[in-house]
């Protein structure tokens, strides 16, 4: 950790550029796009409403319970109202005050927990399976290989002067397998006769030309994996598209020389490294258990039988379970914050991590703990509990227009419009409901063409536009469908041509294509993602 101090140490100058472009851009000395070059970075961006948002960077969204008291600490005393859950796992605080924003870094760093990396043309945050290390199905834990990288790039310039961003992400298991295929690098553990590694992916990526990736190598020994980073890391600084924009992702790169052809240069590159991997920690989760409280409670209640059912998994250890917890539209105030920190202290959960679907997980909890959990959560934050069974909570969608400075319609809105419809359809044939709850998930909404919400991988997605419709320009949204990655298909999402449509006709839209799914049940055994893979090419 001292390496890391030291970096702090070194860029607090471009740090400090930023204070003083805030100062000027208050003062209307610079423009927002100037202010925007000194923020980004460190996924520090400007809000409507004259404030700024700060991408807290956590890797795999995972926090100690320490840390996520810290941070519940830092919003209390910066009066920051509340933080979003994003879709690669950050935590990004939001509607922070002009005069408040260096302090608040200031205030994170000093808790090791940093924003080198939160956006711009970077290194950006790593991502990895929510129940990793815990999983009952799963090869090893991720974890540690993830923050390993995350610890030695922190210290790589070239790292974070790209000519736009580089992701990367790791899986425990084959179940993320596609997950990590629309990575820029993906990493799958894998193990050969007892000897760890992984499967690697390139090439992958959502948003303006979206990809699923090649594998690159089939089996990386994990000694080598710093050295596969720090080569891609040389190679995309090196030839990654710095004049057009629009084809600088390293996506563009594989498509253009061919994977064959990129393989064989990244190996020109990994051949020439000579690093070796930083300290990777072995993390002993069975120490953790026998600290988890216990309680002596019961609930015979059915709705939180429900519960139970909804957002309780099992995990490899006797008497431990994993919790979810489902946030709307993954966001939380600070008051909610102060509330869960207290509850992990009661539970004595040693982690808490945030998840692509933008809520949070307790991935260690003892089984008696529960009703306490349910209760607690019922008087303090009923929000959780409702959205545990509402099919809104299942919806993804971006922030939107109403706080994103490039946001074109407000997803958000339409989210919950869309959550109507369903939650009518399912209240109409309740047998179904079950089936709707966990389609629902499969819904994606953005508020502009950026990838926020995965639209590229959803098999159904909205990207906000606007549309002259018998010469009235009119809030609307294009509608994209098939969106499938499983291990027998793989495909992206496809924009469905000309079915451009008044956002008022969404939910509709939606509720007719979960009938028309419910109907395909009677005869054919078929998930949604599935069926809107089939409807992709037809006429609408």
């Amino acid at each position: 950790m001292e390496r890391i101090t030291k970096k702090l140490y070194e860029i607090e100058n471009e740090y400090l550029e930023l204070e003083n472009g805030i100062i000027d851009y208050s003062n209307n000395l610079i423009k927002s796009p100037d202010l925007k070059k000194k923020g980004s970075k460190f996924g520090i961006y400007e809000q409507k409403g004259k404030k700024m948002m700060l991408r807290l960077k956590a890797v795999g969204g995972e926090l100690s319970k320490e840390n996520f008291k810290d941070l519940s600490n830092i919003m209390l005393q910066q009066n920051i109202p509340f933080l979003h859950l994003s879709t690669r796992q950050n935590y990004q605080l939001h509607e922070v005050d002009f005069d408040k924003v260096k302090s608040t870094i200031n205030l994170c760093n000093n808790k090791k927990m940093y924003f080198r990396g939160g956006g711009g043309n970077t290194f950006r945050s790593i991502l990895v399976s929510t129940y990793t290390g815990v999983d009952k199905k799963s090869n090893f834990d991720v974890t540690p290989y993830a923050k390993m990288i995350e610890n030695e790039v922190f210290l790589i310039d070239k790292a974070f002067d790209f000519g736009r961003k580089l992701k990367i992400g790791f899986s425990n298991s084959t179940e993320d397998e596609f997950v990590m295929a629309v990575q820029d690098m993906g990493f799958i553990a894998k193990e050969i006769n007892g000897k760890k590694g992984f499967k690697v992916f390139a090439g992958g990526g959502m948003g303006r030309g979206s990809k699923i990736g090649h594998i690159l190598i089939e089996f990386l020994p994990e000694e080598d994996l710093l050295k596969s980073v720090k080569a891609m890391i040389e190679l995309f600084y090196d030839r990654g598209d710095r004049t057009n924009r629009m084809q600088a992702r390293l996506r563009f790169l594989v498509e253009k020389i061919g994977i064959d052809g990129f393989r064989k240069l990244f190996l020109e590159y990994f051949n020439k490294e000579i690093i070796e991997n930083g300290y990777i920690e072995n993390i002993d989760y069975t120490r953790f258990i026998p600290n988890l409280s216990k309680f002596d409670l019961n609930n015979d209640d059915n709705n939180y039988k429900q519960w139970l059912e909804l957002c309780v998994k099992e995990t490899k250890f006797k008497d431990v379970v994993s919790l979810v917890l489902y946030v709307k539209n993954g966001d939380l105030s600070k008051e909610h914050i102060e509330k869960l920190s207290n509850l992990l202290e009661k539970v004595n959960t040693p982690i808490i991590r945030a998840t692509i679907n933008q809520n949070l997980v307790i991935p260690m909890v003892h089984k008696s703990a529960l009703p306490y959990i349910y209760e607690f959560l019922n008087n303090e934050i009923p929000e959780i509990v409702t959205e545990s069974f509402s099919i809104r909570g299942q919806i993804r969608a971006c922030v939107g227009a109403k706080v994103c400075m490039i946001g074109i319609q407000d997803s958000v809105s339409v989210a919950d419009s869309i959550a109507i419809e369903l939650d009518n359809l399912a209240n109409t044939y309740p047998q179904y409901r079950n089936i709707i709850f966990k389609e629902a998930k499969n819904i994606r909404i953005s508020g502009c063409p950026s990838s926020c919400a995965g639209i590229p991988v959803a098999p159904l997605g909205f990207i906000g536009l606007k549309k002259k419709i018998n010469d009235v320009l009119t809030d609307c949204m294009q509608v994209y469908m098939g969106g499938i990655l499983t291990e027998s298909i793989q495909s992206l999402a496809f924009e469905i041509p000309n079915l451009i449509i008044p956002i008022d006709e969404i939910p509709l839209l939606v509720k007719r294509l979960f009938e028309d799914y419910l109907e395909m049940l009677q005869v054919y055994d078929l998930t949604f993602a599935q069926y809107m893979y089939e409807r992709r090419l037809e006429e609408f």
